[in-house]
Formats: C-alpha cells, sequence, structure tokens
C-alpha cells in the first residue's frame, strides 16, 4: 500500500464543520454544510426544523480526489472505479483541558516568529496588533485546569493514579465502506482506560460512565446525486450536556467542573483501491487527510460574520498579502455586505447609528456606486466610511467603557468620550474595563484594503458595472436594493467559479471552495473564546499547509478580481505514534502565556502544543457549549444605544419574529393597518424571548444562571433565521425572520411548492425545484406550467412523492411497493420529489396517472386526463392527491 507524500490523492474539504441538531443522523432530515461560499444567502426554501419540530443536523460531505505532481486536484473519484473505505477518528478533551480566561496569545510577541522579509513592523502578523504585545493592552490570563481535583501529571510521583486521561472521550473510532455502510461513533464520559472496563472517576462519585456517542458516519450509496456517490457523510451528536453529579449545575459561561458535551474533532482519513490495477492508497497523512470539527447550531446560516475564519487563516499565512488595485475592492466591497445584513440580527446594526443608517442614506441620495467607483467626487464619501470603522492596531484609549461585574461605579475620568466606532461588537481584551481591545475590530490584513480604498487605489470591474445596472433576472425576488445586488453578484463569482467548464487534467477549484464554504461560516473573533473554534486557528504553526492556489476566486478575461483567492489549508495534524506522544500531553496545574509563547518555537519542547491530535481544536471552547452560547449576547453599558455585542451572525441578538412576518404578510380582511405593519416590522424581539434565557427573574443573578441553565435543556427550540419572502411596499422583499420549533411544525402543515411540468417531445418530466426546472429548460425541455401543488416537508400521513428513471421514462410513485417493483424492472429511484396526500381530504384533489408505453402523464384536470386518453395514454388511476394550482 503506497503512503503518500506529495499527496496523489486528497480528501476536501480539508477541514469541515458539522452542527448539533436533535434531529435524526438521516441524510433526507438534515442539512448539509455548504460547498459553495454564499450560495445559500438568499434561498427561501431552507427548513432547518423537521415537519415534527427538531432541530436539523447540520451534515458535513467529504469527497476524495486524484491530484497532479504538484498535489492539486484534478479529478474527484468514483466508486465506479475505487473501492473506498471511510475511517473517522474523534475526541472531545474539554474536560481534560484548561479554563477559558482570554486568549492566551495575546501577550506573545509574534514579530520574532516572522520568515517575512516585507513583514510590517507594526503588527504582531496579519491578524493581531503588536499593541498586544507591546502596549499590553489585554495581558493573557494563565488558567488552570478543568475539573482539578481530578489527580494531574504532576502527582504520578506520589503513587496516585493519573485519572486525567479518563476525562478525555476517546479517541474513538469508526469505518464505513459499500460493505458497512452506517456507523456510530460511539464514545463514554469518563472514559475508561488502562483495558479497564470501568472508569476510577466514575467509581469515585458512586455512579457510571455515560454513553456520549460523537457523532454518525455514513458511506453514501444509492445518493440521487451522482456527484455525491461513495461520498463521506459526518453527522453531529445529539447535543447532549450533562454533569455526572445531576446536582450540578453549569453556573459558569465556559468551565463547569463534572459536565460533558458530545462536541469533538479530529481525522478523516481514507483507504481507496483501484478497481483495475488493484493499486491501493492510505489517505492518512497530514496533508491528505481532512480534519472535522463539530460545533454549536449556526442560528443564522444565511447571515456570515463580518470577519470570518477564511480570513483569518489568509493572515496566518506568514508570507505578505500581495494585493493590487483590481483585488482591493473585492476584499471590501463583500465585508460591507455582510456588515449591512447584520441588521437582520442585532438591533445595533438595524437602528442609528450603524453602519445600515449610513448606506441607506448614500443610497438614498442616489450615490450607492460611491462605493465602487474612484476619484475625487466620491472621495469624501469613502473617507468619511473608513473612518466610522475602529483600528485594528488600537492606537486610542478613549471608547467607553464594557463594565466588568467586579467594578465599582467610579469612572476613569476622560474615558469614553470619543464617538463608538465600528463594529459594535466585544473583542478579546472584555477582561480589562478601558482596554481599546474590549472593542472587535477588523483584522489588520483587512483595515488595510479598506484603507486603500478609501484612498481610491482601486480599479472596477466592467462585469460589476454592468452586474449593478442590469441583475440577471432570479425566480428569488430579490430587492432593487444596491446592497444586495451587491451582495448577489459576489454569490455569482462564487458559484460561477464553482461551476466553470474545465479541461481533463486542469487543476480544479470546487475542491477548494468547499473548504472555502466552510471556513466564511466560522466566526474569526472575538474570541472569548468564541462560536465554533477560538484563537489557535489564527497562528500558521496550526496549519501544515497554508497556501494561496488560485489569487483570484473567478478567472475574468478583464482584471483578477480575487477576493482572497482559494487556498489549500491543512491542519498540523500527527498520528501514531506520534499522537501517542502527545495525546494527553499538558502543562500541569496551570497553562500561562509563557507556555504559549514558547510553543511557537519549534525548538522548544512546548511546541507539542502545535502537534494536533483529535479533540484538540474544540478543547478551547466552553462546556457545555450552551452555557456560552445563551450567555454571550447583548453586553449593557452606561450607554442606551448602541448596544456592544457578541457573535451575532450565528447567535442572533434581536430578531423579527415569525409572528410579526405572518401579519406583516397578511392581506385578509383581519389583517393589521398599514401602520402597524410598518411598526411591526422595526419591532425587533430579542432572540431569547422564548426560551427564559438571559433574563432577570426575581433575583438579579438569578436571570443570568436561568439564562446558563435552560440553554442546556431548550437550546433546540430557540428561533432559526431563515429568509422569507416579505410582501410589504417600500420594505426589503427578502427578509430573515426568526422561526422557532413551534413555528416550524405549524408552517410544515400550511408550506406547498408548485410542481412544475416539462416536456422534450418524448417524454414529461417534473419537478419542485426552480433550478431543476431551469437546468431541463437548458436540457431541451420546454416548461408548459405547473401540474399541481406538493408539500415542502413531510407531515402527518403525507407520503413521499418518488421519482424514478429508466433512461428514457420518469415515473412517479407515492407507493413504496410500486417504486420497489419498479426498481427490479430498470428504474434507478432519483429521490423523492415532495410530498402528496394518499387518502382524499378536504381540500385536495386527485393527481391522474397515465401512460402510453414511453411516456407517463400526470394531471389533476379531468379534461386534460380525458384529452390524454383520446391520444393514446392508457388510465392507470389515481397516483395521489395533491392541491389545485390556482
Amino acid at each position: 500500500m503506497k503512503d503518500q507524500k506529495k499527496p496523489e490523492f486528497r480528501i476536501y474539504p480539508s477541514i469541515g464543520i458539522a452542527r448539533m441538531g436533535n434531529g435524526p443522523a438521516n441524510k433526507d432530515e438534515v442539512v448539509f454544510s455548504p460547498e459553495v461560499p454564499w450560495k445559500n444567502l438568499f434561498d427561501l426554501k431552507l427548513e432547518p426544523f423537521t415537519p415534527y419540530g427538531a432541530l436539523k443536523k447540520q451534515a458535513q460531505r467529504f469527497y476524495i480526489y486524484k491530484c497532479d505532481e504538484e498535489g492539486n486536484p484534478t479529478e474527484k473519484i468514483h466508486p465506479n472505479d475505487y473501492e473506498i473505505e471511510w475511517s473517522v477518528e474523534v475526541a472531545n478533551k474539554k474536560p481534560f483541558w484548561y479554563d477559558f480566561n482570554n486568549s492566551l496569545d495575546l501577550s506573545v510577541d509574534l514579530d520574532k516568529d516572522s520568515n517575512d522579509k516585507d513583514h510590517n513592523d507594526k503588527d504582531n502578523h496579519k491578524n493581531l496588533s503588536k499593541a498586544f504585545f507591546k502596549d499590553r493592552i489585554a495581558p493573557g490570563i494563565s488558567a488552570s485546569s478543568r475539573n482539578p481535583n481530578i489527580p494531574s501529571e504532576g502527582m504520578k510521583g506520589e503513587g496516585i493514579p493519573n485519572s486525567r486521561e479518563e476525562l478525555v472521550n476517546g479517541p474513538n473510532y469508526a469505518s464505513v465502506s459499500l460493505k458497512n455502510e452506517k456507523m456510530t461513533i460511539g464514545g463514554m464520559f469518563p472514559f475508561p482506560r488502562n483495558g479497564e472496563n470501568h472508569s476510577k472517576i466514575a467509581s469515585k462519585m458512586r455512579t457510571v460512565s455515560k454513553d456520549v456517542s460523537l457523532g454518525t458516519i455514513e458511506y453514501d450509496k444509492d445518493a440521487p446525486n451522482p456527484e455525491h456517490e461513495g461520498s463521506l457523510i459526518f453527522y453531529s451528536g445529539d447535543g447532549v450536556s450533562a454533569s455526572l453529579n445531576p446536582s450540578d449545575l453549569n453556573t459558569d459561561f465556559a468551565d463547569n467542573s463534572n459536565w460533558y458535551d458530545d462536541i469533538c474533532d479530529g481525522r478523516v482519513t481514507a483507504k481507496i483501491k483501484n478497481k483495475i490495477t488493484g493499486e491501493e492508497y492510505k489517505l492518512d497523512g497530514p496533508e491528505a487527510a481532512a480534519w472535522i470539527a463539530t460545533a454549536p447550531p449556526d442560528y443564522a446560516p444565511q447571515i456570515n460574520p463580518i470577519s470570518s475564519l477564511y480570513d483569518l487563516v489568509t493572515g496566518a499565512d506568514p508570507y505578505k498579502l500581495h494585493t493590487d488595485h483590481a483585488s482591493c475592492l473585492s476584499m471590501v466591497l463583500p465585508l460591507f455586505f455582510k456588515f449591512y445584513q447584520m441588521q437582520w440580527v442585532n438591533l445595533g446594526d438595524f437602528l442609528s447609528p450603524s453602519f445600515k443608517e449610513e448606506i441607506d442614506k448614500l443610497t438614498e441620495a442616489g450615490n450607492f456606486d460611491f462605493l465602487y467607483t474612484p476619484g475625487e467626487k466620491s472621495q469624501a464619501t469613502r473617507e468619511a466610511i473608513f473612518q466610522l470603522f475602529r483600528n485594528p492596531r488600537y492606537d486610542y484609549i478613549n471608547e467607553k467603557i464594557i463594565p466588568s461585574k467586579d467594578m465599582t461605579d467610579f469612572n476613569a475620568l476622560g474615558v469614553g468620550k470619543t464617538k463608538l466606532q465600528l463594529p459594535y461588537y466585544v473583542g478579546d481584551g472584555i477582561n480589562y474595563p478601558g482596554s481599546p481591545a474590549q472593542w472587535f475590530a477588523i483584522p489588520p490584513m483587512l483595515y488595510d484594503q479598506l484603507k486603500q480604498w478609501s484612498e481610491g487605489h482601486f480599479t472596477t470591474p466592467k462585469s460589476l458595472l454592468s452586474f449593478m445596472v442590469d441583475p440577471p433576472k432570479r425566480d428569488v425576488p430579490l430587492d432593487d436594493n444596491p446592497m444586495i445586488i451587491l451582495g448577489e453578484y459576489y454569490q455569482s463569482q462564487f458559484v460561477d467559479a464553482a461551476t466553470a467548464p474545465v479541461k481533463e487534467g486542469d487543476r480544479l477549484k470546487a475542491p477548494l471552495l468547499m473548504t472555502r464554504a466552510v471556513l466564511e461560516t466560522l466566526y474569526g473573533g472575538g474570541f472569548h473564546p468564541g462560536v465554533e473554534l477560538t484563537w489557535p486557528m489564527r497562528h500558521k504553526q496550526m496549519y501544515c499547509e497554508n497556501e494561496l492556489k488560485f489569487k483570484s476566486v473567478n478567472d475574468a478575461k478583464e482584471e483578477k478580481y480575487d477576493l482572497f483567492g482559494l487556498r489549500e489549508i491543512r491542519v498540523n495534524s500527527v498520528s501514531g505514534k506520534e499522537q501517542e506522544a502527545v495525546f494527553f500531553k499538558d502543562f500541569g496545574f496551570l497553562m500561562t502565556p509563557d507556555d504559549v509563547r514558547n510553543s511557537m518555537d519549534k525548538d522548544k519542547p512546548e511546541n507539542w502544543l502545535w502537534k494536533i491530535t483529535p479533540g484538540d481544536l474544540t478543547k478551547w471552547m466552553g462546556i457545555p457549549w450552551q452555557s456560552d452560547a445563551g450567555s454571550c449576547q447583548a453586553v449593557w453599558t452606561d450607554s442606551q444605544y448602541p448596544v456592544p455585542a457578541w457573535w451575532a451572525a450565528n447567535l442572533p441578538i434581536d430578531v423579527l419574529t415569525h409572528e410579526s412576518f405572518k401579519q406583516i404578510n397578511d392581506k385578509t380582511e383581519t389583517a393589521p393597518l398599514l401602520e402597524t405593519k410598518r411598526n411591526m416590522y422595526a419591532n425587533r424581539l430579542p432572540w431569547l424571548h422564548t426560551t427564559d434565557t438571559g433574563y432577570v427573574g426575581y433575583h438579579a443573578e438569578g436571570g443570568y444562571l436561568n439564562g446558563l441553565i435552560n440553554m442546556v435543556y431548550k437550546w433546540d427550540q430557540i428561533g432559526m433565521v431563515s429568509a422569507r419572502s416579505l410582501d410589504l411596499d417600500g420594505y426589503p422583499k427578502i427578509a430573515y425572520v426568526s422561526m422557532d420549533a413551534t413555528d416550524a411544525v405549524n408552517l410544515s402543515k400550511k408550506t406547498k411548492l408548485p410542481l412544475y411540468q416539462l416536456y422534450n417531445g418524448t417524454e414529461h418530466f417534473y419537478t419542485d425545484t426552480v433550478d431543476e426546472r431551469d437546468k431541463a429548460v437548458e436540457l431541451g425541455y420546454t416548461l408548459q406550467g405547473i401540474a399541481c401543488q406538493i408539500y415542502l416537508s413531510q407531515i402527518k400521513d403525507s407520503q413521499p412523492f418518488y421519482r424514478l428513471y429508466n433512461g428514457a421514462d420518469h415515473l412517479y410513485t407515492a407507493n413504496g411497493a410500486e417504486k420497489d417493483k419498479a426498481e427490479k424492472n430498470g428504474y434507478t429511484l432519483e429521490g423523492v420529489t415532495g410530498f402528496v396526500d394518499s387518502t382524499q381530504l378536504n381540500d385536495n384533489v386527485p393527481l391522474y396517472r397515465l401512460h402510453n408505453g414511453v411516456d407517463h402523464f400526470y394531471t389533476t384536470s379531468e379534461h386534460e386526463r380525458n384529452q390524454k386518453k383520446q391520444e393514446g395514454y392508457k388510465d392507470e388511476g389515481i397516483a395521489c392527491y395533491v392541491f389545485q394550482y390556482k
């Protein structure tokens, strides 16, 4: 078997994310991690809950690509050509690791570690200001061990057994292949060691180890989309968090002894065998294997963070980011769009002063094009917008204080006189009232691009100019708001790059786009500790490979419009003997900033910190995750507005509720007045208003503690923010609405989709998706209209409407036995086209099926049914019951 040096095969995406949900680990009942950045931004059909109210898991697919001599992906392999066995090794190290006080890299002088000849001496590197080290604006705070009463490595000499290894759930292994398609990744807490079948910790506590599954993996067989055939699907755990001692409440935002959860991370590997040559390959080295991490739900999956983890990975490249006039604009304008969209999840980004307000004023004045037009006329506007943003080098100390619970009412004289700058979000230095780093700033490298933009050092592609003037027609009712059109333009750049035709043997962009699509959804700060992953991800030591492969995302004939390009990114993982040597390593009773400083020197013994093993990416995060997620909301200061907040793009702060949305869209006689609808639109409610979390109860301190505790049990019932069509004159055509589990159950009973009917001269084709409809038209089908309406999701007593194909004719049936018989007779199951009723109800109608020997035809019309019989079609009766399209 060939081990890989310069990989002949690689797994993509190289870093994947699966998110928690209490719904089933079933590919038909999950949402999948995006594979193209920004593709889902305006998707009106996103359904985060199952019809019965369970929160869907976000699953991650992995694929294997053949590579050229330089390790660049050139071709996706298929199970027709290769036998594929997937393996996963994951762990949860949170209880074993250290408390989180703040980011421990904030005291490190990273200049000493730079090999960049063009290094900017104002920065530690492109992700952190040197002020953190030089001016000590937010020094790292040493951290003691979680679960400190469990004997540590330092007590071995006294003959006390080292039981801390039991605090690590894992490593847990699982493998799937065509012969064994699905497997749950078992786990336990505490995890018995040394070959014993019981835990010493659990025995001491007079309990037993708890089964804590860390997820499920599946070999995708019989995938409706042939591109998915043979891929690996990783499903997260169920979001289980608990204490070994039931009376121990989670009273801290990040560190709670005796607690466990089912977050994890680890290695994704594969063994493949060429069916013709018999040659076998192991994809388990750091440059070939992938990495998976599980994370809390993204409660607003169509709103991207202002600063993403992809930004930080770009900044972690030790070499200078070389940009030019053509690339500058492509880094700044997407930032503006993401910032503008934050209005849907945070009141501080919806009212005034806000970035949205500045853009809306510019639009109202007819000057939106100043954002992408160089020259003197727009210069003052660009400079004014630039001055709104906080300098990430923190060269002033006069913004408002975010108070600590330990501070008195005495305010530092002169502090808070400077106008609050953007973003209104909390930063890594939150522990230090008065520190400028209490406030979040975009990364230095992005700020530098913003400065270049403000000075007019950019060129505008012709494609952007023409798109803004005449955007292509879409089925989604997009706004004429130029900022939304701008977002659609950048969306099209990513989509076009993923779908552009390539010649055989050419380097592919699609695999690298998969990795970027994941990283674009992950927060890039502030880190305290964070939503999904945290501060180690912004350092070059985290990666064995972080190389720019394509300078431009979408190769246009005009100027390269790069959007930060596309990178090959691989975690610096170790395995085998090297993993055994470092898997349970720690720094003893206390981890200090000096330990981190020394670890970044490859010649010092502490460098083991960056030899990544399963569990090492997520061990820094809060335990249980619900405490951090539920407590990091708005942060109250002595100012009424704006109110700073944490990670609103993933954990919303203020939302437009589904109840308000329904009344705004109501067109009946009992609908609210127009003015009332406008008030409802403007009246955003706290995201957690339905969950008894984060609010003051009978006792002031009790409100916060109630929030921490209740989030453990109610995290799966909270509102998920997703795009919906809004019908209110003068307002956005797409609103991002918070819908909770109860809303989803009620709505699933009502939501219906059109079933489009197409014909290519020999056979009829039916689909409920606009994408398939349009693709069929491109392939020569003619759209004949809408046959009927069917359910979007499965509700009580409804049946899947199966679609099968035999190479010439599409067959649709709601009868499982008929489906199985058709498959035996040469039809291939292509999937499910919506859901239908098998019995007649008050408001549905029969869908008749007819067949002429080569073509199946479906209709709700008696007249059309009789007409087809005269044309030679045989009446096969009622296929199911659907809804008349009006």
